[in-house]
C-alpha cells in the first residue's frame, strides 16, 4: 500500500510540475496572522505581519529564493496597565519551494532579527521606554496551495534567542505573480 501511494504521489508531482518552470522569476507578497506557541503564548497576543518572497525556478517543480518579512506581537493585557511591550520578528530566510500540483512544501532557514520594545508610562518620575534587537538563527516549515495568482499557506516558524526558543504558527494569504 505504501509503494502504491508513493507511486501515485510521484506521478502527480511529475505530471503537474508546470507550476515552477525552470528559469522563471516570481514575486509573492502577502499578509499573515501569527499565533504564538508554547510558553511564549502566555505573554504575547496573536500577531500580524507581512512578507515578500522572490522565487526563481530551478527545476520543473522547484523554486529557490529569499523571504523577507515582519511579524509583530503585543504583550497581553494581563500585566500591569502602566507597562506595555511588543516584539517584532524579521525573518531573512533562504527558501526552497517544491510543487506537487498546486500543493507545495516550503522549508526555510536563515536569520531572525528579534526586536523588542518596552514602555512604562507611570514610574512616579515620568515615563520610560527602551528597545533592543538581536539576530539569531531562524527556521520555518510551510505547506501551501497555489490557485492561479492566489497563494494560501500555513507554516511553523521558530527562532533561538539567548537560550530562549520561540515559535509561532502563521496563516498567510498572498498574491503570486511572474516577472517574466
Amino acid at each position: 500500500m505504501k509503494k502504491l501511494l508513493l507511486i501515485c504521489l510521484l506521478s502527480a508531482a511529475f505530471s503537474f510540475g508546470a507550476f515552477a518552470q525552470q528559469g522563471s522569476i516570481h514575486l509573492n507578497v502577502g499578509a499573515e496572522g501569527a499565533f504564538p506557541i508554547g510558553d511564549w503564548s502566555e505573554g504575547y497576543n496573536i500577531g500580524f505581519g507581512a512578507s515578500g518572497k522572490g522565487l526563481y525556478g530551478v527545476s520543473d517543480a522547484g523554486q529557490a529564493g529569499l523571504n523577507l518579512g515582519w511579524n509583530r506581537f503585543g504583550m497581553k493585557d494581563d500585566f500591569d496597565e502602566d507597562f506595555s511591550a511588543s516584539i517584532s520578528i524579521i525573518p531573512v530566510f533562504a527558501v526552497y519551494r517544491h510543487y506537487f500540483g498546486g500543493l507545495y512544501v516550503e522549508p526555510q532557514a536563515g536569520l531572525s532579527i528579534v526586536k523588542s520594545k518596552i514602555t512604562v508610562s507611570d514610574t512616579g518620575v515620568g515615563s520610560f521606554s527602551g528597545s533592543d534587537s538581536s539576530t539569531s538563527f531562524g527556521y520555518a516549515a510551510g505547506l501551501g496551495y497555489l490557485m492561479g495568482d492566489i497563494d494560501i499557506s500555513a507554516r511553523y516558524q521558530g527562532f533561538s534567542e539567548s537560550g530562549m526558543n520561540g515559535g509561532f504558527a502563521a496563516l498567510r494569504l498572498a498574491y503570486h505573480f511572474s516577472l517574466n
